[in-house]
């Protein structure tokens, strides 16, 4: 053969070139996010109508679900995403489309055995488990401890679903693709709402009294957990059609015979992706832990008080946070790969700017009108007033941890683009421990209830961006640009005005007679006095929003 007869090598593909139009797709993913969390309000608002704000049934249920949806929040937020967003770039680059196809499909079988395996071994572990921790008599698993243990090994099979979905998701976030693991979500809920319905309907006989007996909402947990897999099954399947559109399925024509990806590979990939699943998620890890302790800690209730404080609170994270986080990962790999540190630097402080100028009035305005919006998304059949207390009183401290959690993620995710997996990781088990010992101490030793558990995960998540932030300097970024902390400020003071208007316009002007037309003309009167304010200010951050929203399609 001679030299011109030889096979060209593989074209690298132009893994920069595939993540244009940055604030489009944060649009996009957040537009998303936000229809999920829209229909999983309707979905928590409706199973707290029909348990009621004391049932220990509700409360195993939310417990048990933490455990499969840790690994959704992980593998679809970060951890397994980012371990193989990076080598896929990195194959794609060197190697060509090709080659990544191979990678992701080889990574994919892989993650599906270990998940089938991971399930069937946590099964076994959760049906054999003592009621109370060895030598101690705690009854980890709270006053009722069987419900607790069936419903989560009739969950567990959900962590394949959402393992598979997070490595399809992932590959195609590489590819440029954000469409179907957004739609992803929103699919989910749709069905999981539809289930509920189905669940109550068949029971509404036992729900005309108000909050149904133990064995009657045990029932109904059963099948409720039994259809929550058939929604797992809805979020690998949407994504299905984009990932044939996009080469990660089908072989190209121009794959050479015999082509695959070497085990160690993948194995290596796997690897890196374990301590990743803590580095770059302390969070969510530690939101898991607030709840397995709060089953032990909190009285009936407790558990899924903490659960919907949770869930309100996560709709500014994830909606700015873990959208924007997600959608500039990639690039920010891409800039690593490629060293273009001043790119890379740029792009994560415009990002923490724009995740500051949305979270930062957010959790403000959290702070101010919890009681109300939780009444108001969850005060109804069985849920009274003193659910609406204890939740309220979670969700305040929860809120403080809106921009720390949403910034180290990014932080995190901008020393792995830099090559350090280690530093995050030690960080982050530092991180965990703090926050087992402060639950301790603000529950059992202080008394806060639920507010106790959130306080934590609070402190807990600003000492981690404190930890996180130095590195960048020591892994080559180059400085900040000036006036950041001026920007933040001005931000911060700005929020803090507006939703004072909207405080005062909701308690002096309209008055409690109408509640919820109160809390509506207040949410709106401090989110226009904020973009009013911020207009007059000309924020740069208001200013580069209209700009790339302007060339939006319509």
């Amino acid at each position: 053969m001679s030299i011109q007869d030889a096979p060209a090598p593989p074209r690298g593909a132009d893994v920069v070139g595939r993540h244009t139009k940055l604030v489009r797709r944060t649009a996009l993913v957040s537009g998303l996010t936000l229809a999920s969390r829209i229909l999983g309000y309707v979905r928590e608002s409706l199973a707290a109508a029909v348990f009621g704000d004391k049932s220990a049934i509700n409360d195993a249920f939310v417990t048990a679900w933490r455990v499969p949806n840790l690994f959704r929040s992980l593998m679809g937020e970060g951890a397994m995403a980012t371990a193989m967003q990076s080598a896929l770039t990195r194959t794609d680059a060197e190697q060509g489309e090709e080659a990544g196809r191979r990678l992701f499909l080889g990574i994919l079988r892989t993650v599906a055995w270990l998940s089938a395996g991971f399930c069937a071994l946590g099964i076994l572990i959760v049906l054999a488990m003592p009621d109370t921790m060895p030598g101690t008599g705690w009854a980890w698993l709270g006053a009722d401890p069987g419900p607790v243990r069936e419903l989560t090994a009739r969950m567990l099979p959900f962590v394949v679903f959402a393992c598979v979905a997070a490595v399809a998701g992932g590959a195609l976030h590489v590819r440029g693709h954000f469409l179907a693991p957004s739609l992803g979500p929103v699919v989910m809920n749709v069905a999981w709402v539809g289930a509920l319905l189905w669940v109550a309907t068949s029971h509404v006989s036992d729900l005309a009294g108000g909050a149904p007996g133990f064995d009657v909402q045990y029932g109904m947990a059963r099948e409720l957990a039994t259809l929550v897999l058939v929604c797992g099954v809805l979020l690998v399947l949407v994504q299905a059609p984009a990932l044939r559109a996009k080469g990660l399925l089908a072989p190209s024509a121009g794959a050479p015979p015999g082509a695959k990806v070497h085990a160690r590979e993948v194995w290596s990939i796997l690897r890196s992706s374990a301590p990743l699943a803590i580095g770059a998620a302390v969070y969510q890890v530690n939101v898991l832990v607030d709840g397995l302790m709060a089953e032990s800690l909190l009285a009936n209730g407790g558990p899924s008080a903490l659960y919907y404080a949770t869930r309100l609170q996560q709709l500014p994270l994830s909606l700015v946070s873990i959208a924007a986080t997600s959608a500039v990962f990639p690039a920010l790999t891409a800039f690593g790969h490629v060293r273009d540190l001043v790119a890379l630097r740029k792009l994560h402080d415009e990002t923490h700017m724009a995740i500051a100028f949305l979270a930062i009035p957010a959790t403000i305005g959290l702070l101010v009108f919890a009681e109300p919006i939780v009444a108001a998304c969850f005060q109804h059949g069985a849920f009274g007033e003193e659910g609406v207390a204890r939740t309220a009183a979670g969700l305040r401290a929860l809120t403080l941890a809106i921009l720390p959690a949403g910034a180290a993620g990014l932080v995190a995710r901008t020393r792995y683009a830099l090559g350090d997996f280690a530093g995050p990781v030690r960080i982050a088990v530092a991180m965990l421990v703090l926050n087992t010992v402060l639950n301790l101490v603000f529950v059992a030793g202080l008394g806060l209830d639920v507010g106790g558990l959130g306080l934590a995960t609070a402190l807990c998540s600003w000492g981690n961006l404190a930890l996180l932030l130095p590195g960048l300097r020591r892994l080559g970024a180059p400085p900040a640009a000036p006036g950041l902390g001026a920007r933040l400020a001005r931000t911060t003071l700005v929020a803090g005005a507006a939703c004072a208007a909207g405080w005062l316009l909701t308690n002096f002007l309209i008055g409690p007679a109408h509640p919820l037309f109160g809390l509506a003309a207040g949410i709106a009167c401090a989110t226009g006095s904020y973009i009013f304010a911020m207009a007059l200010l000309r924020a740069p951050e208001l200013a580069r929003f209209r700009e790339h929203f302007r060339g939006l399609p319509s």
